[in-house]
């Protein structure tokens, strides 16, 4: 290819030789075909003397330049053959070619700075010139110049609209690089010159991510009248909804697909948080028996269709889902362990114990089966049982503050506790508050501990710290009323006590409390 393409030049500049010129074009002309001849000989080093005798001649002349130039970047010479080039450049500024040559030099050699500079002269020359803009993209790329590449990506958008794959590369490359912000604010703008859906898409995802949801449930609505509703976009308008708990929303939007039959499990998950969350049990009955009867190998339906039965109160109907689904699905902790509860609840101890030995079966380690085996063994009176499960716990793992917390308040609530339980307790109760210092439930403990110790401003200290952490609490204010009556603080323990009622106006044991201090 050199060489056919030395002879084409040959051809041209044996006609420039033999028909035009003054004199010392002529001579620069004849080193010139000289220098070529020698290139022919592979003798570059004479052909250079030659060029550079006609260049010397005819300094101008953008021919011999070029010639030397491709001998220089033949030979990997390649900060002469720039030297060249930009002499070049010089003689035509506005040549395309020459100047992206000249930058794809530079930036083999690291010289960065004239490449960046030389782009932008040519950028004004050849405003949103692809080949431009992309020799722009790679060197701002090489230099992890995040901002201005992006923006060098808005600039090819906008000359060519219709390339998505674009927006995929602002978008990929600000999440990347932290600049989303800017990428929501270059999307915005191209916005306004396009109707391309991905954009509207791309917008809702960075709405979505950043929680603007109210943002992103507009564009998912401009989304939906521009490109049409369809059922994945219904699904996703829904999810947003449901994100800011708009639940009826959520129902209204979802009631139609469903009832055409799209009973995805998407859908009915929603579904079925909605109608928990408005207290809506029929609804969630049925749609949780949808889900149990079109998904019947897995075992979210069983488990849902339970808990709505236990919602409203048909303990019965929640048993019989649940023993259905243990032999169905045997290696699921859930079934047995609602089981227990249940029976638990209900005071059926025999069968609760055997269900929370299944569930401790399938999973050893599940410390919510333990706490309640414990507890439920403490209601029955069976102590030794009690205490041995919540030693074995806490021995087991040095970080269960629950566990610790729990039986610290059981030894404390115990009738026939010592001086000796209370101060266990009372380290059992501190250790839970190290590992979980801002737990009100686990400071009420140690302040009703200091009550039963008569430590009364010990308790006092303790209890109010709990309550500011939870201040409605009723066990935690009921605390704190009996502890005000034991200091003699007679107003603010009926003060606690009214309050009480006004959570609670049905509670008759505190309702005593306050005729026994009128008393």
């Amino acid at each position: 290819m050199f060489i056919k393409f030395r002879w084409a030049l040959l051809i041209v500049f044996c006609s420039s030789l033999f028909f035009g010129g003054t004199s010392p074009k002529s001579e620069a002309y004849e080193y010139f075909m000289k220098g070529e001849y020698e290139l022919l000989q592979n003798d570059y080093k004479m052909a250079e003397k030659y060029y550079k005798k006609a260049l010397s001649l005819s300094p101008d002349s953008p021919t011999i330049l070029h010639s030397l130039i491709d001998l220089k970047t033949y030979q990997g010479k390649y900060l002469e053959a720039i030297n060249y080039l930009e002499r070049n450049l010089k003689l035509d500024p506005k040549n395309k070619e020459i100047g992206l040559n000249l930058y794809e030099l530079y930036t083999q050699e690291g010289i960065n700075t004239k490449a960046e500079s030389l782009l932008d002269s040519l950028i004004i020359y050849f405003p949103g010139d692809m080949d431009i803009l992309f020799a722009r993209v790679n060197t701002q790329y090489s230099a992890q110049d995040w901002t201005n590449l992006l923006k060098t990506y808005q600039d090819i958008y906008e000359v060519d609209p219709h390339q998505n794959e674009i927006l995929l590369k602002i978008y990929e490359i600000g999440v990347a690089t932290g600049n989303i912000e800017l990428v929501r604010d270059i999307l915005w703008e191209l916005k306004s010159i396009s109707q391309s859906q991905l954009i509207l898409k791309l917008l809702i995802e960075i709405a979505d991510s950043s929680r603007e949801y109210s943002e992103a449930i507009s564009l998912m609505y401009e989304l939906i009248e521009t490109a049409g509703s369809t059922d994945d976009r219904i699904i996703n308008l829904s999810q947003l909804h449901l994100r800011i708990e708009k639940f009826d929303e959520v129902v209204d939007i979802l009631s139609p697909i469903y009832e055409k039959g799209n009973h995805s499990l998407e859908v009915l998950r929603m579904l079925l948080i909605a109608y928990s969350s408005l207290e809506e049990i029929k609804n969630e009955i049925n749609v949780s028996r949808t889900l149990m009867n079109e998904y019947s190998d897995i075992p979210v339906g069983y488990e849902a269709l339970s808990f709505s039965y236990l919602q409203a109160g048909f303990n019965e109907k929640a048993v019989e889902i649940l023993l259905q689904a243990l032999p169905k699905f045997p290696d699921e902790v859930t079934f047995p362990f609602s089981l227990a509860t249940i029976f638990y609840n209900s005071r059926d101890y025999f069968k609760a114990e055997n269900y929370f030995h299944r569930a401790l079966t399938i999973q050893p380690d599940l410390v919510a089966a333990k706490h309640s085996l414990a507890l439920m063994y403490e209601d029955m009176d069976d102590t030794s049982r009690s205490d041995s499960l919540f030693l074995h716990m806490i021995n087991q793992n040095e970080n269960d503050a629950g566990g610790r917390n729990d039986y610290a308040y059981i030894l404390s609530e115990r009738k026939n506790s010592s001086k000796e339980d209370f101060n266990y307790a009372l380290q059992l109760a501190e250790r839970a508050v190290e590992i979980e210092p801002e737990n009100a439930a686990f400071l009420d403990t140690i302040g009703w501990i200091y009550y039963k110790l008569e430590t009364y401003q010990k308790a006092e200290e303790f209890i109010e710290k709990s309550l500011s952490y939870n201040e409605d609490n009723p066990v935690i204010l009921e605390h704190l009323g009996d502890i005000y009556v034991k200091m003699n603080k007679t107003i603010e323990a009926i003060n606690i006590y009214e309050k009480l009622l006004e959570i609670d106006s049905d509670n008759q044991l505190i309702r005593n409390k306050l005729d026994k201090i009128n008393d």
